[in-house]
């Protein structure tokens, strides 16, 4: 499980980008995205796979 934890599932960059483009919507300009968002991002996606795995049938071979 320890190998798991170090490993990045989103790219900063592709996180960024779609971030200030969700942003641009906003009166106040985003010009920058702060590490505490990316790790928040990798959290909650980790949190995701780990509850969607854990809740799938326990026959079967593929994750959808």
């Amino acid at each position: 499980m320890s190998a798991a934890i170090k490993v990045k599932l989103v790219s900063k960059k592709h996180v960024k980008q779609f971030a200030l483009d969700m942003a641009k919507t906003r009166a106040h300009k985003f010009t920058r995205v702060g590490g505490q968002f990316f790790l928040q991002c990798e959290a909650n996606l980790k949190d995701y796979i780990r509850n969607y795995v854990h809740r799938l049938p326990s026959k079967g071979k593929t994750i959808n």
